[in-house]
């Protein structure tokens, strides 16, 4: 299948890669487990494009196209859920970045640290709590997203959503969206390295063996992309739960292969392929992991018949 953008989609990205063009998305040099582009955040904020899906002739597909390329990158930035998710369960224009959260309140969630307001599933119902920074504690973990948890739960301002589904649905898409961008850069990397690394006289890439796990890898990508945008096109709960899924369950073959290629040296903060495989890890785990998506569709497509 290929996926033909519209004019003003292709505009929107290219706009969006002139704006990328002007900030230094090379991978870091020092040994890092992330690094927050702090600049490039505020530069989209007010530039709107996180704010698409808000405007009138754009949808959630449009910000998926965003949220995909900006995966890409090798610096983090909140765009996920600010531009997908919190449309669609009433966080004001303008309020973020934005973290999500399932479970208990005291878990960590990605992009607590710098976020304003935190979004949270409590099963039978959403939570939009308004973050203050003092009340935030910064938890390192290997997973080269920003995390944080919040110290104490006494006072939090805080409002009811009734449309928990939104904030799953919303949430599928966005996750299916960033994997498919950090899977494409985790293969980038990898193809550079295999076309200059030598094994027995020849590069790494001219072995069969290896072409055909890239192969599947790219399938992998592409497929995630291409349920991601149909996702954020028909914003159905079957949709979105498929999209997640896939790209939840596909995720440990993928980085075990691309991981495998590069031999022990990949496993290093100097080398950039974690940088997106350890995202990856993250996503995979995010809403109860694949088996819980599958459940989700199931559920959306048949109803109680499943």
């Amino acid at each position: 299948m290929k996926y033909a953008l519209t004019d003003d989609q292709a505009s929107v990205l290219a706009g969006l890669d002139q704006l990328l063009g002007g900030f230094d998305s090379a991978p870091p040099t020092e040994p890092v487990l992330f690094e927050y582009a702090a600049a490039l955040d505020q530069t989209l904020a007010e530039s709107g494009f996180l704010d698409i899906a808000r405007e009138d002739g754009f949808s959630p597909l449009d910000a998926a196209l965003i949220v995909e390329r900006l995966a890409r990158l090798p610096q983090v930035v909140e765009a996920a859920a600010s531009s997908i998710v919190a449309p669609a369960v009433g966080v004001p224009a303008g309020t973020r970045p934005v973290a999500l959260l399932s479970g208990p309140l005291t878990r960590a969630a990605r992009y607590l640290p710098m976020a304003r307001v935190l979004l949270a599933d409590r099963g039978d119902h959403a939570l939009m709590i308004k973050v203050e920074p003092d009340n935030v504690e910064t938890v390192e973990t290997l997973f080269a997203y920003p995390y944080g948890k919040l110290k104490s739960l006494d006072g939090l301002e805080q409002t009811r959503i009734e449309d928990v589904a939104a904030l799953r649905r919303r949430w599928r898409i966005a996750l299916a969206a960033e994997a498919a961008g950090c899977m494409a850069s985790a293969i980038d990397a990898i193809l550079e390295h295999v076309k200059t690394r030598q094994a027995f006289g020849q590069p790494l890439g001219a072995f069969q063996a290896i072409q055909h796990r890239l192969a599947m890898a790219a399938e992998t990508a592409e497929a995630t992309k291409y349920l991601a945008f149909r996702a954020a096109w028909s914003d159905l709960e079957s949709d979105a739960a498929i999209a997640a899924g896939f790209a939840q369950t596909r995720t440990a073959q993928l980085a075990y292969d691309l991981h495998q290629f590069a031999g022990a040296m990949s496993l290093t903060l100097e080398f950039p392929l974690h940088l997106w495989t350890y995202r990856l890890r993250a996503l995979a785990g995010e809403l109860g992991g694949g088996s819980r998506q599958a459940r989700a569709a199931a559920l959306a497509t048949w109803g109680a018949a499943a």
